[in-house]
């Protein structure tokens, strides 16, 4: 899906005012022959003993499986950091509080509906996939979860605390909900019908 890089990254760059920092240190993957097991090399191990065994079709619905679990999983982690962000704003300007959570809470409000589709529609299209049984793609998006959580626990986020990024915040949020939502809906093809197994 080439609209799932588009998605991304407008999602972080409308959204996200905050600075990410990468925990430094460690070896890299090519100097470390040796790799201790973590999240995210359990994920390349899973997703390479699936993709191995599936043919072209099968290939296509892992993609789109993985592909929609990413773009959900996405939405989660900025909805995570713009809550972060208000909590900050709100801290930092106690007279933006009220202003700033009821633009975050209509944010979430408008985001809702779509995002309890989008999981409706990834839950039918696990069951309908025909590469693997359905708990074996759900123990995968799991693993999916996993390293995502893991990833987000190496960065080092630093929240927002001028009043002119608090205002950018909210005025993005206002800005970018209807826009998000008509995204969400075309990348995520929920206004289509999922076909059945082949």
């Amino acid at each position: 899906m080439r609209y799932y890089t588009v998605f991304c990254v407008s999602i972080l760059f409308a959204l996200l005012p905050f600075s990410l920092k990468a925990e430094g240190g460690g070896k890299s993957a090519e100097s470390d022959k040796n790799l201790v097991e973590t999240p995210l090399t359990a994920l390349e191990e899973a997703t390479s003993n699936i993709l191995k065994e599936l043919n072209e079709n099968e290939i296509k619905q892992f993609s789109a499986i993985n592909n929609s679990f990413g773009i959900i999983r996405s939405v989660e982690d900025v909805q995570g950091s713009i809550s972060k962000a208000v909590e900050s704003c709100s801290s930092a300007h106690p007279d933006l509080k009220a202003q700033i959570s009821t633009g975050f809470e209509s944010w979430k409000e408008t985001l809702r509906p779509v995002m309890r589709e989008a999981r409706k529609k990834l839950d039918k299209m696990v069951l309908l996939q025909s590469f693997a049984r359905p708990s074996d793609v759900r123990a995968y998006l799991k693993k999916f979860d996993q390293a995502v959580i893991y990833r987000n626990q190496k960065l080092n986020s630093v929240p927002i605390q001028k009043m002119d990024d608090c205002q950018k915040l909210e005025s993005s949020m206002k800005r970018t909900q209807d826009d998000l939502v008509k995204l969400l809906t075309e990348t995520l093809a929920l206004d289509s019908d999922i076909k059945g197994k082949e």
